[in-house]
């Protein structure tokens, strides 16, 4: 009877095993950590030879540095070629950032020392809670301070922007600010004014350590841009540059200025 014949599979045709995880060091995984490794070569100033952080390059030559790194070498040159480096020249890549922030979101999930979030959910067939996996520090402390209902990062903390802002768009910086809970003075703050001192906030996220905490309002200014304001760094105002901001917004923390 057809309804009592047993189903046979051609030979060649039978379906294989299904696929499991290869072990550590074998297979696609370790082939997507070597190729994020020669990725991540390319990647690196050509100063410090750490991965690149805010990659810009200096417009008469094809090398790129971190922000930080040619700081001091604006109106002067390259500091491998030499090749003049003047402000107008120096630019942001912002595909280069991006594929930068990229590459390290793929090594999270290549490199982790646990297991990564999606190798587990596929190890276990069932999904995993994100928490185990997620990116410590900035992240981590932002996603606790909010569920534990405390003051955002900005919170009691004025901030002026001075200058010019290219590298860092203030539109940018403004939205962050808000997003943040800080709040943007349109006229700069006088540290001698007895308006400014008697302002009573206290900078939440500052260390109980430090005298920063009673720091309350931020002269922002842009640190590759030619604009440098007088240094001020009196009672509750303080001058910080732009890379301290987005640093700050980073780690999820009011980092300590330079003295």
């Amino acid at each position: 009877m057809p309804g009592n014949r047993q189903l046979r599979v051609r030979s060649g045709n039978e379906p294989g095993p299904a696929p499991s995880m290869e072990p550590e060091g074998r297979g696609a995984w370790a082939h997507s950590r070597a190729a994020l490794d020669r990725l991540e070569k390319l990647l690196r100033c050509s100063r410090c030879t750490h991965i690149l952080r805010e990659p810009v390059c200096l417009g008469g030559c094809e090398h790129i540095f971190c922000s930080n790194c040619v700081s001091d070498c604006i109106g002067t040159g390259c500091p491998v070629c030499y090749t003049p480096a003047w402000i107008q020249d120096v630019k942001i890549n912002r595909q280069l950032d991006s594929m930068i922030q990229l590459c390290s979101k793929l090594r999270n999930l290549l490199h982790d020392d646990k297991l990564s979030g999606v190798k587990a959910c596929l190890q276990r067939k069932a999904c995993e809670r994100e928490e185990k996996y997620e990116i410590p520090e900035g992240p981590q402390r932002s996603r606790l301070n909010k569920e534990q209902l405390l003051p955002k990062l900005f919170d009691g903390c004025y901030f002026y922007f001075g200058g010019t802002f290219k590298h860092h768009p203030k539109d940018n910086l403004i939205k962050l600010v808000a997003a943040a809970g800080g709040q943007v003075l349109s006229r700069k703050p006088k540290p001698d004014s007895d308006v400014t001192q008697t302002i009573n906030t206290v900078a939440y996220h500052a260390r109980p350590d430090s005298d920063q905490r009673f720091c309350t309002q931020y002269i922002i200014y842009e640190d590759l841009s030619n604009h440098r304001p007088e240094r001020v760094r009196q009672g509750k105002v303080w001058m910080a540059p732009s890379s301290w901001f987005i640093d700050c917004v980073m780690s999820f923390e009011l980092l300590p200025l330079d003295s």
